[in-house]
This record gives structure tokens, C-alpha cells and sequence, in this order.
């Protein structure tokens, strides 16, 4: 067995990451929550141990420090699901008068949120409305401007009994 230079990574080093990534996001997605590394080893088939190594690998985001990205997950999708739109199945019971209470499943809808979604935006891409224009150098154009006070009522008076 041959072994490996410090530093360096097995072949399939990345093809395993990559799938416990996509895993733990598919996870993430339909429970709402992070997956333990029992969950995450029995979602991939791999072990433990190698769920352990690349789990402290896997980024989620960009990579770039945001204090937002420390929100629990249950607000973080909360959000995104407010902000995308969402649906879930509901009961709804009333009084019928010749079948007395009825309960009847449905599934209730609720539209995307534009306020959500710009929070999102906000908070986890970074997005701002005002945009910081920097400018440098010279302008070019020298403006004077000349004021003449007008005269005083009393002066226009007297010039126009003369």
C-alpha cells in the first residue's frame, strides 16, 4: 500500500464529499433540521468515521463569513420556504345541517412572500439596495454665479416719481 504525500487526498475523496453534501442538503430540505452522522451514514452507506472526515469539510453557502449564516436552521428555512411560497395539508371542519360535523383534508397554499424574500436576500446574500459610488478626481467646469440684490422698494419709488 503506497502511501499518500501530507496534505493530499484519496481519489474519491471528492465524490464522497460531494455526495454527503448533497445528502446533508436533501436532508436538511425535507426534516428541517441538520442530520446526525448515523442519519447522514445510513442516507449514503458510508461509515461513520468517514462521514466524521468530510463532514468538517463541507461548506454550506459561499464560504464567505456572514453572522446570519449562525441562525438555526429551522428560521433560516422557515424563511426560505415563506419567501418561495409553500403549501402543507390542513382540515378544515364545519357544521353541515343535514351531516352534522364535517372534517374535510385539504392542502392549504400560500403564495411567496415578497418581503421574505428580499430578507433573504438580504441576510444570507448579502444584497443591499444602496449601492456606495465612489468617485475620484477633478471636475473640470469652474462655476461663478453673480448675485444682484435687487434694490429696495422705497429706491424703486422715488425713481418712478422722477
Amino acid at each position: 500500500m503506497k502511501k499518500r504525500p501530507a496534505g493530499s487526498e484519496r481519489e474519491d475523496s471528492q465524490a464522497n464529499r460531494a455526495k454527503i453534501r448533497k445528502a446533508l442538503l436533501a436532508f436538511i430540505k425535507k426534516y428541517t433540521r441538520v442530520p446526525t452522522v448515523q442519519e447522514l451514514a445510513a442516507a449514503t452507506g458510508f461509515s461513520d468515521k468517514t462521514i466524521k472526515q468530510h463532514r468538517r469539510r463541507i461548506q454550506l453557502g459561499d464560504g464567505l463569513p456572514n453572522d446570519y449564516q449562525q441562525l438555526t436552521p429551522d428560521v433560516l428555512l422557515a424563511l426560505h420556504a415563506r419567501a418561495v411560497g409553500y403549501s402543507h395539508p390542513a382540515k378544515k371542519i364545519f357544521n353541515d345541517k343535514l351531516a352534522g360535523i364535517v372534517k374535510a383534508d385539504y392542502t392549504e397554499h400560500y403564495p411567496p412572500d415578497a418581503a421574505a424574500a428580499k430578507l433573504w436576500v438580504q441576510l444570507i446574500e448579502g444584497f443591499s439596495e444602496k449601492k456606495e459610488t465612489k468617485h475620484s478626481g477633478e471636475v473640470g467646469l469652474a462655476l461663478t454665479f453673480n448675485y444682484v440684490a435687487p434694490a429696495a422698494p422705497d429706491t424703486l419709488a422715488a425713481d418712478a416719481g422722477h
